[in-house]
């Protein structure tokens, strides 16, 4: 996550320093997002013959390989190559494979009553190193931008990839045959909500493919000529602010559900984002994004609760990777459309985009869920 926060920041500001156009950016991180979508299409076709720790040793190798292939080149196709290989974030966090297992697994390792909390500090661990991250992306700019200055932190993403070989190598949880289900193995109940719910959480992540931190970052260098120097600090205290708020988002499902947890709190953040490009100054523009951050990330741990109410422990890594895949194939749209916005100045689109089709998704979750839930 540390390393996730770094790179979401670094990456299109890299690039554009390579002299990438913002559309050229865009793809690039289309080409990200569909690594992530393939390492997730893996993990779900070949479920049951797939064992949870080997994948995680083998995408935790790629994870390396890719940071020494951008430390080491600077051509376009490399770079391109690299980008789909290494499930490199765009978002701060991570999204792809490691997430679908890791919060597949969590609720078999404690005890079922502190599962809400167990989401909240697995996110809340994950989003402050998250921040350190991000401000550590600021470094190049105290270090004169130079090519090498940009190019260490991706060598140092390879070395990050070695040691979590090397960490996931130790680990020992003990994978039941059983566990091992894919979707044709689900039952007619479990079918339904799994497309159902798919269906869902794609359309929110077509809307969050708008607004990915890349995007966001990018977008406030280009909107305002915000350098890492700003940058780095800024998503640094984003990441803090998101951090707090996931810890307190199980306290709040505790009180009133883990569903209408995830609706209200999501209602609000979306009405933040889409005031964030209202407003021709960086610093009410920044606020609103730390207003936006203060709710929007409270669905994350309540979430993968909900996925615990509705599906058996069978299914969830199944269901996790499947729904990932999906979300991840939605969000692809919105990278490329957003880097032809920018190439044009149309800086309010992607906010706006992303902020009202997430909006229609809360509804609708709300509408097909809330007698199910708690």
């Amino acid at each position: 996550m540390f390393l996730s926060g770094v790179v979401a920041i670094l990456t299109p500001i890299y690039l554009k320093y390579l002299g990438f156009s913002p559309f050229l950016v865009g793809i690039s991180i289309f080409i990200i997002v569909l690594g992530n979508v393939t390492t997730n299409l893996i993990l779900t076709w070949f479920r049951s013959k797939i064992n949870i720790k080997t994948y995680l040793l083998v995408i935790s190798l790629l994870f390396s390989i890719s940071g020494f292939m951008i430390f080491f080149s600077t051509q376009l196709y490399i770079i391109f190559i690299a980008l789909y290989l290494g499930n490199i974030s765009t978002s701060g966090t991570e999204t792809g494979p490691f997430q679908s297992i890791e919060t597949g697994i969590l609720p078999d390792l404690v005890n079922k009553s502190f599962i809400n909390r167990a989401y909240g500090i697995y996110n809340f661990l994950g989003y402050a190193f998250s921040s350190l991250g991000a401000l550590t992306s600021s470094l190049p700019s105290y270090m004169g931008e130079t090519l090498f200055s940009f190019k260490i932190f991706y060598l140092i993403y390879g070395i990050g990839g070695i040691i979590m070989l090397i960490n996931y190598s130790m680990f020992s949880f003990r994978e039941e045959p059983s566990s091992r289900i894919s979707i044709k193995n689900f039952d007619k109940n479990a079918k339904r909500d799994l497309y159902l719910i798919t269906s869902l959480f794609s359309l929110d992540a077509l809307g969050g493919g708008f607004v990915l931190q890349s995007l966001i970052a990018y977008w406030f260098n280009l909107r305002y000529g915000i350098s890492l120097k700003v940058l780095g600090p800024l998503f640094m205290i984003v990441n803090i602010i998101t951090a707090i708020s996931i810890l307190l988002a199980p306290l709040i499902a505790e009180k009133i559900g883990n569903l209408r947890t995830m609706v209200i709190t999501h209602l609000i953040s979306n009405f933040f984002l889409i005031m964030i490009p209202v407003f021709p100054s960086f610093w009410l523009s920044a606020l609103f994004l730390f207003l936006r951050q203060s709710t929007s990330q409270m669905d994350v741990p309540t979430r993968q609760s909900f996925i615990v109410e509705i599906f058996k422990k069978e299914y969830r890594v199944s269901f996790n990777a499947i729904s990932n895949t999906f979300r991840s194939l939605t969000s692809l749209v919105g990278s490329p459309i957003d880097g032809i916005a920018l190439e044009y100045s149309l800086f309010t689109l992607p906010l706006f985009a992303g902020g009202f089709i997430k909006i229609i998704y809360d509804i609708a979750i709300f509408y097909y869920y809330h007698n199910r839930t708690k």
